[in-house]
């Protein structure tokens, strides 16, 4: 019983290590797209949502390889959050020309967790195997 409850730690182990390396690099890849800019805030777009409310949505202007660029963010609040003029920093994914939310740690974190464990299963069905012997 020992020898299949070790053979099936160090496979788990396998699993979890190829699942950690992948949304690792899925998340290395999406982080590397969005680049930060420093953006001026060029007015408040407003819009009205579907029950019928005012929402805002800054107009931000800011400079990418050497040309001004003016991109609407996407993210509104029910009030003007920003002031014209005002400097603000912002994310700009420019694989798709707009702007982007802050990319997440938690696909990082999660790749960090599963490794870890990943690395306890190996331990545990290499004791598992070795008490065998």
């Amino acid at each position: 019983m020992k020898g299949f409850a070790g053979f099936f730690l160090l496979g788990c182990s396998a699993l979890l290590l190829l699942i950690s390396l992948m949304v690792w690099l899925f998340w290395r890849r999406n982080r590397r797209r969005v680049q930060a800019v420093q953006a001026k805030v060029v007015e408040n777009v407003r819009r009205r949502d579907a029950r019928g409310r005012p929402l805002y949505f800054p107009l931000l202007e800011f400079q990418w390889e050497g040309e001004y660029k003016r991109l609407e963010s996407a993210f509104g609040t029910n009030w003007e959050q920003f002031q014209p003029s005002e400097r603000v920093s912002a994310f700009y994914d420019p694989r798709h020309d707009r702007m982007a939310v802050k990319p997440p740690v938690g696909p990082g974190v999660l790749a960090l967790c599963l490794f870890v464990i990943s690395l306890l299963c190996l331990v545990g069905g290499s004791m598992m195997l070795a008490a065998m012997l």
